[in-house]
């Protein structure tokens, strides 16, 4: 069975799922107030929104993260992918499956401070 056969699912768990959620709600509460929500949350939601329709179509569409680079908490994964968002945030995800589906799990939308400091990144 070839890639493009196959079912493709993006699944947020997590503190990805968490901060998705909260923005959603953020977002939605203030335009049931009547109340114009921060043109960056709305943009960063749009971006998100985005991003988890292209893995829906292509899992791989993120950047392969070197494994060499993986911080020792990701150890366990079979993968690892980062894909850029508006405002230098991130959304970190990995890919796995079987025969019939393909599922990208995206465990991490972070801002670019929060990145570095997973990936122990330093300011210069």
């Amino acid at each position: 069975m070839d890639l493009k056969d196959k079912e493709k699912i993006v699944q947020l768990i997590g503190a990805a799922d968490e901060a998705f959620i909260k923005l959603e709600e953020s977002i939605h509460a203030l335009e049931a107030q009547g109340k114009t929500p921060p043109k960056a949350d709305v943009q960063l939601y749009k971006s998100i929104r985005r991003s988890l329709d292209l893995l829906k179509t292509n899992p791989f569409a993120g950047e392969n993260v070197q494994r060499e680079k993986w911080p020792k908490t990701f150890a366990h994964l079979p993968n690892l992918f980062r894909m850029d968002l508006s405002q230098f945030w991130r959304l970190i995800y990995y890919v796995t499956g079987d025969e019939v589906r393909i599922i990208s799990v995206v465990f991490e939308i972070c801002d670019h401070e929060h990145y570095d400091k997973i990936f122990g990144y330093r300011k210069k």
